[in-house]
């Protein structure tokens, strides 16, 4: 009878160590349902990850490769945020604004999401109107977009365009518009010490068309552009022509901006609203965001906003809480496209939303249904979700996401050195945003180095360590518990 404690002790080891829940899953089995975890933005990141089975050590990693970055001029500063199961388990800021290093990146420092703009905000939009019966997947765009009927637009779904299989071309400057004769920006050469803060990037050699341009707002000249620069607001009508006028691909996986300004176009018809006061309206003041925008100059100072260009065609100075997309920024800046500026922390608010199916503390946003068919479903390509970006197994060189990135991972990144990815099958969130497009655009050092997937293959060796670790204490208990019971058995 004596033996009866250590036998059972035996057993129950024997069967947590053969089950045990710290094994990363690598996406071959179903999907776990996730517990729809609370989510506060502005805790700070938990002192331990045994509870989310991570390695401290391993994810200490992260702070090199940010730095490499930084070093090889990739861009000025950062904005690097991981959750897991519902825990920040890391969150650090690194560099500065600019090279000057004159200001340092903080959790507060706001960024151009560029086209990450897309799946946190567009989409969200889209995701609600078909949560609430607006619109079917099946629906043709001219439905709603009047300016596509009798084109050879006239049958491209809405489901077409998430998935960037429409036809469209990737894009159009929208721009040449406004400006008398047609205009192709160009690098001015420099020389190697002038590539830092100090570089001219494009030349200002056009003039604007009469009637479509001032430097002073009123209700004719009610776009935006920049400071101190307006469009006439007949030009998103004429934007929308240049679209319809341009002619169809074929229908293969393209990726195109023109697809998100279209999906924007059908949100505004359908729900009678801009889209930023729709987003603001059904998420982004509920859930109490207070540092997502676009516009962000109407609501936040300047220098809360970290700069994109040094100096751009368009708007021939310095962009700073301004979108850097020119098409998106001559629209108004807000944009189905691009436009969205924002932190870390209220990106990982909305993305958690979206990975608690639809819910975030307590308050339900969309309906798991609704999550769950547009996280999960991809097209027959293979290449993209419902509007969200997918790692890309077969094809590693050309995956946006990291080697070990299971196959439901779902975000999307941004020219402006951003990505946002969800990883469903782990619970876990990971965000990087930045401004490597600052002074200058052209060389995508970023990309060039890998740093995003770098860093997004750290997390993963984080999880796999842990698991080893505690596989290994379990193994050596057990066995422990095997001697003790040899010893009493002599």
């Amino acid at each position: 009878m004596k033996l009866f404690p250590v036998i059972f002790l035996t057993i129950f080891f024997i069967g947590q160590t053969g089950n045990s829940c710290f094994a990363r899953n690598t996406g071959k089995e179903t999907l776990p349902e996730i517990e729809k975890a609370t989510f506060n933005p502005d805790a700070p990141p938990i002192r331990s990850l045994h509870s989310v089975g991570m390695s401290a050590t391993i994810l200490a990693r992260i702070s090199a490769i940010a730095r490499t970055g930084i070093r090889a001029h990739a861009y000025p500063g950062c904005q690097i945020l991981v959750v897991k199961d519902g825990k920040m388990v890391y969150e650090k800021c690194f560099g500065y604004y600019t090279y000057a290093a004159k200001k340092k990146v903080t959790p507060s420092t706001m960024y151009d999401l560029a086209s990450l703009s897309k799946t946190t905000g567009t989409l969200l939009a889209i995701m609600k109107l078909y949560d609430k019966g607006k619109l079917k997947l099946t629906d043709r765009a001219s439905k709603y977009l009047s300016f596509l009927r009798g084109t050879d637009k006239t049958d491209i779904t809405i489901e077409e365009l998430l998935f960037h299989e429409s036809g469209l071309p990737a894009s159009i400057p929208l721009y040449n518009l406004a400006i008398a004769g047609r205009y192709r920006p160009s690098l001015i050469e420099m020389s190697e010490e002038k590539t830092k803060d100090d570089s001219i990037v494009f030349s200002h050699e056009f003039q604007f068309k009469e009637g479509f341009a001032s430097s002073i707002p009123s209700p004719e000249f009610s776009l935006q552009v920049g400071k101190d620069f307006y469009v006439n607001k007949q030009f998103h009508d004429a934007a929308m022509k240049m679209i319809a006028d341009t002619p169809l691909k074929s229908k293969v996986y393209r990726y195109s901006d023109l697809n998100f300004i279209l999906l924007e176009e059908i949100a505004e018809k359908i729900s009678g609203k801009p889209m930023d006061v729709f987003l603001n309206r059904e998420f982004y003041d509920p859930m109490g965001l207070n540092n997502i925008d676009y516009l962000p100059l109407r609501t936040h100072s300047k220098s809360a906003i970290a700069p994109t260009l040094k100096r751009d065609f368009l708007r021939n100075g310095i962009l700073q809480g301004y979108v850097n997309d020119p098409n998106a920024a001559i629209l108004g800046g807000v944009a189905g496209n691009a436009g969205l500026f924002a932190t870390a922390r209220d990106v990982a608010a909305v993305y958690q939303m979206l990975l608690n199916q639809g819910e975030l503390n307590g308050k339900r946003y969309l309906s798991e249904r609704t999550c769950r068919i547009f996280t999960t479903t991809t097209s027959a390509s293979g290449r993209r979700g419902l509007g969200y970006d997918k790692p890309v197994p077969n094809r590693p060189g050309h995956s946006p996401c990291c080697v070990s990135a299971p196959r439901e991972v779902y975000g999307h990144t941004g020219y402006t050195g951003t990505c946002c990815w969800v990883d469903p099958v782990n619970d876990m969130i990971y965000i990087f945003l930045s401004n490597r497009t600052y002074p200058l655009d052209g060389i995508n050092k970023l990309m060039r180095m890998g740093i995003r997937s770098k860093i997004q293959e750290i997390l993963y060796q984080s999880i796999d360590e842990y698991a080893e670790l505690h596989h290994q204490k379990e193994e050596n208990l057990s066995s422990n518990v095997n001697k003790a019971i040899m010893e009493k058995m002599k």
